[in-house]
């Protein structure tokens, strides 16, 4: 995505002439010529020499992280290439996020681009894509899937080459430009004479020689789980909602990786379920509302640390009993999550977003707000102006440095 050089999944480095390593069961497939080779798009006007160099690329750096991106796709790619069919979208687009995420829907990179497709904030809200506290767009899979096929059907549009926009999608289309003012390219001069760092043309042969390996089935997907959607009304809790359909542990939110909580009191959410699951969700939704218990307010307690206790926040714990105020009284009894969601998982967070933490020093950039950086890094404004001894409305400016715990998605 624009503004990072590198996505989520980093390979190591290729060196310039690779040997394809003595493999059964894989064919080089190097007898294809241009005139039998099938018309993928994103293979268009490339050479056999290209495409071949390209395919020995993406065999080397994915042929063993292939599989884990076939089951993690497997959760998604259904309503992927339901996208890409609606946009009129080549379906080999399906590889991109292969390159991008490794199809983590859950990845977040060290510039704060997030999701299959590793969308940043600002590109994203610019599309279209927005967030809140309930849900993450860029975590979508429908709508960060439309997002970044629209604009890479955008970029094909400008520079006339899918190439082009990848490695615009990858570098920025502004700094992709002003590189071929300097240095014309188009398809017949080569992937390798492309104008751009080695890092991005990298990244454009790994999408290429991935789209060539799945066209000719030497890699493939394995079959997609259909999904239909469903409206939860409120109050529900997913992990009681997926314990009483008989579905394993966490996979409601593999299907619905936008999900920021597990519990939702208020407004309706609508979520995806495989299709051999619809009926058991149906018939449960109304029986999966939040199980809670009473506490009774010790000596010492506040509304801060009973909702740390339970893993839940001050306003949560101030809706479940309305017309408390900020002074409680020993002996009040207060409603809580019951002692089996309170665990380490937390009663209102999606157990799978990133739960480690990276420090990283960032400086900030014009336009810049606490919120928006928190954004980007999967935190809290309060959370950096603590750390960074700022009040959290503090004003901050383009080129300080603030340091930040962003969340670094699991493997």
């Amino acid at each position: 995505m624009q503004g990072k050089l590198a996505s989520v999944h980093t390979t190591p480095d290729v060196p310039a002439a690779i040997v394809q390593p003595a493999t059964s069961g894989v064919t080089d497939h190097a007898g294809l010529t241009e005139a039998s080779r099938p018309l993928d798009p994103l293979l268009a006007g490339l050479s056999d020499e290209d495409i071949n160099k390209a395919k020995l690329l993406a065999r080397h750096n994915f042929r063993r992280s292939w599989k884990v991106i076939g089951e993690r796709s497997r959760f998604v790619r259904h309503r992927m290439l339901e996208t890409l069919e609606q946009l009129g979208a080549p379906l080999s687009l399906q590889v991109v996020p292969a390159v991008e995420s490794t199809y983590n829907p859950y990845a977040v990179s060290q510039s704060g681009a997030l999701g299959l497709w590793q969308l940043m904030p600002r590109t994203a809200h610019g599309l279209g894509v927005d967030s809140n506290d309930k849900t993450n767009g860029r975590r979508s899979i429908a709508d960060s899937t439309r997002a970044a096929v629209v604009y890479l059907q955008q970029l094909h549009d400008r520079f006339d080459s899918w190439p082009l926009a990848f490695a615009a999608y990858n570098l920025g289309p502004n700094a992709v430009a002003h590189r071929l003012e300097k240095s014309p390219w188009n398809e017949s001069d080569g992937l390798e004479h492309l104008p751009i760092p080695q890092q991005t043309r990298l990244y454009v042969q790994h999408i290429i020689g991935l789209a060539a390996l799945v066209e000719e089935n030497e890699f493939t997907f394995p079959g997609q789980i259909r999904t239909r959607t469903i409206e939860l009304n409120t109050p529900v809790d997913i992990h009681r909602l997926a314990t009483l359909s008989g579905m394993d542990e966490n996979e409601i939110f593999r299907y619905n990786p936008c999900l920021n909580q597990a519990q939702y009191l208020k407004k309706p959410i609508t979520i995806h379920v495989p299709e051999s699951h619809y009926q058991q969700v149906a018939d449960k939704v109304q029986m999966a509302g939040p199980q809670y218990v009473m506490t009774t307010v010790r000596k010492g307690d506040s509304l801060w640390s009973i909702a740390r206790a339970h893993h839940i926040t001050v306003d949560m714990l101030k809706n479940l009993n309305k017309g408390i105020g900020k002074v409680i009284h020993i002996g009040l009894q207060l409603k809580v999550p019951a002692g089996e969601l309170a665990t380490a998982s937390s009663a209102r967070a999606n157990p799978l977003l990133p739960v480690s933490r990276q420090r990283l020093r960032y400086t900030v950039r014009q336009g810049d707000s606490l919120w928006l950086i928190a954004n980007r890094f999967g935190t809290t404004p309060q959370e950096i102006a603590r750390y960074n001894g700022l009040r959290h409305n503090g004003l901050i400016r383009a080129g300080d440095t603030l340091w930040v715990k962003a969340r670094i998605s699991p493997s």
